[in-house]
């Protein structure tokens, strides 16, 4: 095959502008847990009611996600991209000059909003960029966008919001979006638009096992991830006896092993197929609960528990991914905008189980709370096959 040939099977410099779509989501999502201190300390806000303005951009992401593939699917799915970006740089700015909590509140929501517009659009062209037998590693770049987020964007917000502020950082990266939808319009030349999708449609992909099953996954899969995740520091803290610089170097670790786990699975779905990959990816995940619950107190294996966690965590959504898009190609931009939102429904059950748990049991029963919750992951993921007859990419 000639280089032109590959180019045109693998157009990497299209993939990567969706990839860094995804990573302005991921960072405009997770940011204010970073900018946590300055927003509370300027605003007079407690720092605990910042999980409300987590929850602010999950909870719209859920809804627009899907009901966007509903109202705009004639739009070209680019241009549904680039609407995206225009209105989360817009709620970044319109963040930036906020005085009060609920102000502030509500422009999450329009971040949300825009969010829910861009991940599912990436996933979707993506996916219909590549040849088939590279569709995995495809998809792989393109969410290796999120993992990079909490790689780079998130701790880069934490560290720039202590020099500057946290205005200048959310003017920043509403820079940075508003950039990245002119790099988008530019280097991604799919104009095609959705097919027409009806609230039967949306109905319907909950109904139909072959959709359902998949798509209750992924929430379970991330659910599973955040019980432990989401309240990473105290657990660190309190098990391992670790300091709070020490957390620092556990997340970005953490946010390493995600980008190295992520780009793995991405090259080994064109190989093996997903089936296998995301059992790989269950198991791994399963070890690294019983590690960081089990273990004696050492920081070595704090590490390490929190690094495989990532590692085959953040492998199981290229596979997942690519499982879900060839459901039914034509309804290709539903299913993954419906992924997309028990991706981010899965991060806010987890952390609220997180919570309660705590509150119950101690920051110890974690873990084990991710153990009983991907154990009904993966016997539904079993199940799943039986009944789903999915069309799989040629393996190279």
């Amino acid at each position: 095959m000639t280089n032109k040939n590959k180019n045109k099977s693998f157009p990497l410099a299209a993939l990567l502008a969706l990839s860094s779509a995804y990573f302005i989501t991921g960072t405009t999502g997770m940011s204010v847990i970073g900018l946590t201190l300055p927003m509370a300390a300027d605003l007079g806000f407690p720092e605990a009611d910042i999980a409300f303005l987590v929850l602010a951009f999950a909870l719209t992401f859920c809804l627009t996600a899907p009901l966007a593939q509903v109202f705009l699917a004639s739009l070209p799915r680019v241009r549904i991209l680039i609407l995206g970006l225009v209105m989360m740089s817009s709620g970044l700015g319109i963040a930036s000059f906020m005085d009060n909590f609920e102000a502030l509140f509500y422009a999450r929501i329009l971040m949300g909003a825009g969010g829910g517009l861009i991940t599912p659009m990436c996933s979707a062209i993506g996916a219909g960029l590549a040849a088939p037998a590279l569709q995995g590693r495809a998809m792989s770049v393109v969410f290796s966008g999120l993992t990079i987020a909490s790689v780079a964007g998130v701790p880069l917000s934490a560290y720039l919001g202590t020099l500057y502020g946290w205005r200048p950082v959310l003017v920043g990266i509403s820079i940075l979006a508003i950039t990245i939808a002119a790099i988008v319009s530019i280097l991604v030349k799919d104009r095609s638009s959705g097919d027409s999708i009806s609230f039967k449609n949306l109905v319907g992909a909950f109904i139909d096992k072959r959709s359902a099953l998949p798509l209750m996954t992924t929430f379970l899969q991330m659910t599973s991830l955040f019980c432990t995740y989401a309240l990473v520091a105290p657990y660190a803290i309190e098990k391992f006896s670790v300091s709070n610089e020490l957390v620092a170097l556990i997340l970005f670790i953490y946010g390493i092993s995600g980008v190295i786990g992520n780009t793995i699975s991405g090259v080994m779905v064109d190989r093996l197929g997903t089936t296998k990959i995301i059992m790989i990816s269950f198991s791994g995940m399963l070890g690294s609960y019983f590690l960081l619950w089990m273990v004696p107190p050492y920081q070595e294996l704090c590490f390490l528990g929190f690094s495989i966690m990532a590692l085959f965590g953040m492998g199981f959504h290229s596979p997942q991914q690519q499982r879900i898009a060839n459901i039914n190609p034509a309804k290709r931009s539903l299913y993954l905008a419906l992924n997309a939102a028990c991706l981010y429904l899965g991060i806010s059950t987890g952390s609220w189980i997180a919570n309660v748990i705590t509150g119950e049991f101690g920051y110890l029963a974690l873990p084990l709370t991710s153990i009983i919750v991907l154990s009904f992951c993966i016997l539904l993921f079993l199940y799943s096959l039986n009944h789903n007859r999915l069309i799989t990419p040629a393996r190279s």
